[in-house]
């Protein structure tokens, strides 16, 4: 039986069932605001960097390989233009309308995506989410965030637009992007030839637990449902655009060009999977429609494990 036929249960014991026991320990009081941020930055920071590190090491090098910024920009910048062409009118408030733009263009690739192609492929599939997932975080702050401010100062100003300011380096110079190191670490030695130890692999696996738990529990305990159940309805947008129409791009792009099978399968992965807590970190930051995003990534997050990843885990494989 192949690996991946019994790692199809990875997806509820390491992100259905840590979101849950996150969402009940914070509403009972176990857990704080502050042991939540220090979860997800030592994972970040810790876990992240040794996974990508490890799994960089025995990553095929290919031409392959200099496709993914492309597409990694694309599968932010498309459903931002398609959502503003189509779908945005429908929101009347720009505060809404920059949620709804930030649900639209973020989604869950590193931590979801990640754990979600390694079922699939193993573990090059997990390197393969954590260098896309480099290029989602560099357009999170030259597209994701710049739109965020614009429809917060058209808010402020009644429709009159405003100065936006940005402090690029202070997010990329910091320990969040430490894993970019490992990334670059673990590729050196894999064009260097030199072999990485058998046993790293089961480390690799056991670690891959550890980052899926400490990076979906504290998002569950994010989740607020009875402050989201009024904007539920409204998050139906994202389903045809994030399941339909960007998948259906990313495959006419990627096809013609991408030798790779796995990496063509964990592009059309990384197209369908939901929206992440950088649209929410957006949103707070930029005083929009924090409600509505937090609704996008439930709903859009259900329909996922329960509908669209069982499904497409048996048409791939």
């Amino acid at each position: 039986m192949d690996t991946s036929d019994y790692r199809i249960i990875y997806l509820f014991t390491d992100l259905l069932l840590p979101m849950i026991v996150g969402y009940l320990l914070y509403r009972h009081g176990k857990i704080s605001d502050a042991l939540i941020n220090k979860i997800l930055r030592g994972n970040v920071i810790v876990i992240y960097t040794i996974l990508a590190f490890m799994s960089c090491w025995t990553l095929p090098i290919s031409w392959d390989l200099a496709l993914i910024p492309i597409y990694g920009i694309l599968i932010v910048l498309f459903p931002a233009l398609v959502g503003k062409a189509f779908f945005i009118r429908r929101y009347h408030s720009p505060l809404d309308r920059g949620a709804f733009l930030a649900n639209a263009m973020m989604s869950n690739i590193t931590t979801l995506g990640g754990v979600c192609a390694f079922i699939l492929y193993g573990e090059q599939g997990f390197a393969y989410a954590q260098i896309m997932g480099i290029f989602q975080t560099l357009m999170l702050v030259l597209a994701v965030f710049p739109m965020a401010q614009y429809y917060y100062l058209q808010h402020k100003n009644h429709g009159k637009p405003g100065k936006i300011q940005m402090h690029f380096l202070s997010i990329f110079l910091s320990r969040n992007q430490l894993s970019i190191i490992g990334m670059a670490a673990g590729l050196a030695l894999n064009a260097a030839g030199i072999a990485r130890p058998p046993v790293l692999g089961d480390v690799f696996e056991g670690l891959v637990h550890f980052g899926a738990w400490f990076g979906m529990l504290p998002v569950g305990a994010l989740v607020n449902l009875h402050r989201t159940r009024r904007y539920a309805r409204y998050t139906l947008d994202l389903f045809p655009l994030r399941f339909f129409i960007l998948p259906a791009f990313m495959m006419a792009i990627s096809y013609p060009f991408v030798r790779d099978p796995v990496l063509l399968g964990t592009i059309l992965v990384f197209s369908v999977t939901p929206g992440a807590i950088n649209s929410v970190t957006a949103a707070k930051l930029y005083r929009l429609n924090v409600d509505y995003t937090i609704a996008g990534f439930l709903t859009t997050s259900v329909a996922f494990f329960f509908v669209v990843y069982p499904a497409l885990y048996f048409f791939l494989r």
